[in-house]
């Protein structure tokens, strides 16, 4: 026998809270982040963003994390400073985004670094990008 449900609205018992996911993980925080101009594109359970240096900013979430450690940070990010009018200046072809290694894991936030890659005239240093596309994945406390 099939069956089907339809609804227009998954809602806690409480009415306000987020549903919980029985057995399943899914994004708890993600963020779109133009670092060139200084502006968040869009967010979920994202309370504020701070641009820490060139290529450097810190994403706090909402609700913590269960574990600074025990959580996956998906990075991506558009390597471009100009809406895609061309690369980022000094860029190699394979640039990279990722927690930033120089700062603690936290379980209140997550600080990404976005680094060109190394050319034979450049050491991969930071640089902002257009876009910059974060996610978190793990258990809230």
């Amino acid at each position: 026998m099939t069956s089907v449900l339809n609804v227009d609205t998954i809602a806690a018992k409480n009415g306000t809270s987020p549903v919980t996911l029985t057995k399943q993980q899914a994004i708890k925080t993600w963020v779109n982040y133009d670092a060139a101009d200084q502006a968040t594109r869009g967010s979920f359970a994202q309370s504020s963003l701070t641009d820490v240096g060139t290529g450097i900013f810190r994403t706090t979430h909402t609700n913590n994390m269960n574990s600074a450690e025990d959580k996956c940070v998906l990075t991506n990010h558009w390597d471009t400073t100009n809406e895609g009018s061309s690369g980022a200046s000094g860029a190699s072809e394979w640039p990279s985004s990722c927690q930033y290694g120089s700062e603690a894991a936290a379980t209140t936030h997550t600080t990404i670094g976005v680094a060109q890659g190394s050319t034979s005239s450049g050491n991969g240093a930071l640089y902002d990008t257009d876009g910059n596309y974060i996610a978190v994945v793990g258990d809230l406390a």
